[in-house]
């Protein structure tokens, strides 16, 4: 039985591990996707604090001036004095199919526009897509939940395999007789030392990656999801509507006193509604998923959704972001999850080492250049050059470009290439003895 998972552990980490490893480091850079965005745009997000904010309704107005033919729009509201308001507008591409998701920012203070950019040329964006979908515009989610799904049989099969490893060896003691048992114990001690995070995260990114697909036929919708059920207006008259973004603040602040808004969402399909997301301070939940609906013509009570009062399933499904990402304990939790996203690429990449290591002295008999250092050194410059490439692209051009036209493409071809070279191989392997037979 132990061979077996011995096996199968090994099967997932050479097959499915440098996935694993691209995944896991674009999730520890993914944990300061605002942080990062933040530091390389301090002229969109920081504003000089003042005495108080101006009527935020001049600054809207200001930046739908700008985009008057568009499909809609939402507001996210500063929570920190020297933070700018930001106004998404939605809007069609004239020279495609795609969307355009434009970001204007506003400082509340003067409400002057500060700059605005196209979401999806946003370095922030990059990081996201990348660790979300890698790049892969067909069924990206899918596949990394199915890698997320790999790496937590994997995590289990080592809590059989490895913690019957320590009853042999002392914890902690690494072996240095040679590089290959030295990584070989750094891989088994410190995949023990973080097992239970690594496993919350790996669960977690399963269910995340699957959410899309399965969500429907599992839950129908969302724990509290609300869902318009008068339609007063025409879907254009609602949708260019005057709202008092003033007041509808005022109204969040008096029907759900605990929220900070975050997020406001005007409706456009005839609702005549504005849903405003916030957070819930001191909760591990996701953000900006409690709200309160309010009326646009009165700004008076429709519904809300108070996570803490959902029951059992809600906690649960509303956990799961907040507990993969680590965004709900401060900048400290932030760090530890950022460590475990490295880690994670560590134990990927350092169990192709123990594996190639082991096979070296065949393996350089016929391709003398093929040694393991040769092969991490050429994964790590491939995989940087490449980040790199799509980085640029995606910046420059948008998401949509590199994904239609050289990762999705690259990505399947790959995999073809791949599955078989490893079936030849399995052929080769077997041949004879099916001969002899």
């Amino acid at each position: 039985m132990k061979k077996k998972l011995w096996a199968f552990h090994s099967w997932i980490g050479l097959y499915a591990g440098l996935f694993i490893g691209i995944i896991s480091v674009t999730g520890a850079l993914a944990v300061f996707k605002f942080e990062i965005d933040e530091f390389l745009n301090p002229h969109l997000f920081k504003v000089k604090p003042e005495v108080q904010h101006q009527d935020i309704n001049k600054g809207i107005e200001n930046a739908l001036n700008l985009y008057s033919d568009n499909n809609g729009y939402r507001i996210d509201v500063p929570k920190e004095k020297d933070e700018s308001l930001k106004v998404t507008i939605y809007l069609d591409d004239p020279v495609s199919a795609a969307k355009i998701t434009q970001e204007v920012y506003i400082n509340p203070y003067t409400n002057e526009v500060l700059g605005e950019r196209n979401m999806y040329k946003s370095f922030s964006f990059f990081i996201r897509n990348i660790h979300v979908r890698l790049f892969e515009g067909l069924y990206g989610r899918q596949w990394v939940g199915f890698f997320g799904l790999l790496l937590t049989i994997s995590l289990v099969m080592s809590c059989f395999l490895y913690f019957d490893f320590t009853k042999k060896q002392k914890f902690g003691e690494v072996r240095t007789k040679n590089k290959r048992l030295k990584y070989a114990d750094l891989h088994k001690f410190i995949g023990l030392f973080t097992i239970v995070l690594q496993l919350i995260i790996a669960i977690t990114g399963t269910w995340l990656g699957f959410q899309p697909k399965l969500e429907q036929p599992l839950l129908g919708h969302r724990p509290g999801k609300f869902i318009a059920s008068s339609f007063p207006l025409d879907k254009k008259v609602d949708q260019n509507k005057v709202v008092d973004f003033d007041k509808v603040l005022q109204a969040s602040k008096s029907f759900f006193p605990d929220m900070i808004p975050a997020m406001l969402i005007p409706s456009k399909d005839g609702s005549n509604i504005v849903r405003i997301f916030g957070d819930i301070p001191n909760t591990v939940y996701e953000r900006h998923t409690n709200f309160v609906v309010v009326d646009k013509d009165n700004y008076q009570f429709i519904s809300k959704l108070d996570i803490r009062e959902s029951g059992p399933s809600g906690h649960l499904y509303y956990m799961q972001e907040a507990l993969h990402f680590g965004d709900f304990g401060g900048i400290l939790l932030k760090i530890i999850y950022c460590l475990m996203g490295l880690i994670a690429g560590f134990l990927s990449i350092s169990g192709f080492f123990i594996y190639y290591k082991r096979t070296e002295k065949k393996r350089i008999k016929s391709y003398p250049l093929l040694t393991t250092s040769n092969l991490l050194w050429g994964f790590v410059t491939l995989s940087s050059l490449w980040f790199i490439i799509i980085g640029y692209s995606s910046v420059t051009y948008g998401a949509t470009y590199p994904t239609t036209y050289y990762t999705t493409p690259l990505f399947y071809g790959l995999f073809i290439l791949y599955i078989s070279y490893r079936g030849l191989l399995m052929v080769k392997k077997w041949y004879p003895e099916t001969k002899k037979s």
